[in-house]
């Protein structure tokens, strides 16, 4: 596929609007719905389809930062399947850790302690997620790479956080 940036017209950068590429995934998934093709040829309907799925994919890829990381390390030439595997540095993963137990503490947490955990929780991805963006746009390739590896993690925290989150709201 195409680059996806210019497949809704964006500016090919990590800080994206997400409420502008929202409305211009709404705008092309309608053109192309399959529900639109349903008296067209075989071959029309594939080719809504297809056309369909590239666009679901590309906003999926382009709506999460993680994802929009790994896209822009990519076409930076990064082979981001051999980042996945490089640790990240170790006060970073002992933070995590720590971070780890707290959550997974997070029952046992007064009020006041478990909103701190939730806020901390919350600014170290965004802070992360900030970091990455800042890297990208400088063709800090190395330094990219690096918080991309961290976002990873802060990802896997942040939903463990609200799968418990939910869970304590269901009870």
């Amino acid at each position: 596929m195409s680059d996806l940036f210019q497949l809704f017209d964006l500016p090919a950068t990590f800080s994206i609007d997400e409420r502008v590429l929202e409305q211009r995934y709404q705008a092309l998934i309608a053109h192309c719905h399959p529900d639109r093709f349903t008296a067209a040829s075989a071959l029309e309907q594939r080719v809504a389809a297809k056309r369909a799925a590239d666009i679901n994919d590309a906003y999926q890829t382009l709506s999460h930062p993680v994802s929009r990381g790994r896209y822009l390390l990519e076409v930076a030439g990064v082979d981001t399947q051999v980042l996945e595997r490089q640790p990240a540095d170790s006060e970073f993963l002992f933070d995590q850790l720590m971070r780890r137990e707290r959550v997974q503490e997070f029952t046992s947490l007064d009020d006041t302690e478990a909103a701190e955990l939730v806020d901390d929780v919350r600014h170290q991805y965004h802070h992360t997620a900030t970091a990455l963006g800042t890297s990208l746009d400088a063709n800090d390739v190395a330094a990219a790479s690096s918080r991309w590896v961290e976002l990873n993690y802060h990802q896997k925290l942040l939903d463990e956080l609200e799968q418990t989150l939910n869970r304590q709201v269901s009870r």
